[in-house]
């Protein structure tokens, strides 16, 4: 009896998570409002602004990368003006937000990079993901 009971529980507790799940709204897709496409459309420059980076700086041509504390310290992080605005808005400590809402894991190994910015609001787990080939990946978990 005490078997069936737990049994019972698991079962109920699986389809209550699971329904859970699904009526989450992703905040990315087809029902995407403007402002949520704006900040993925920052967070896409934000994808991009770390490819081009790691590429230019000098390290690359050997397949050394900066790690993350020393992306915004890389002389190509700085235009023939200083550093752009957006820039400025951008945060690379590690654990700590990249952008409102936003947050950015990157690993360097000894011969390239990865990361992803994810966007940590959305109920899905949106998120971009690249490397050091520089194409850029849209990712959310399977469901």
């Amino acid at each position: 009896m005490l078997h069936r009971l737990i049994s019972l529980t698991c079962v109920f507790t699986v389809l209550s998570i699971g329904s859970v799940y699904a009526q989450q709204q992703c905040l990315h897709g087809p029902n995407e409002t403007p402002e949520q496409q704006a900040r993925r459309r920052e967070a896409l420059t934000a994808t991009r602004t770390v490819n081009n980076l790691q590429a230019n700086q000098p390290g690359s041509a050997t397949n050394t990368y900066l790690r993350q504390v020393e992306l915004p310290t890389s002389r190509y992080a700085q235009g023939p003006n200083g550093q752009s605005e957006f820039f400025k808005k951008l945060n690379f400590t590690p654990g700590q937000e990249l952008m409102p809402g936003w947050e950015l894991k990157l690993d360097v190994t000894e011969d390239g990079y990865c990361f992803m910015i994810k966007d940590k609001t959305d109920p899905c787990g949106f998120a971009y993901i690249s490397n050091k080939v520089g194409i850029i990946y849209t990712a959310e978990p399977i469901r």
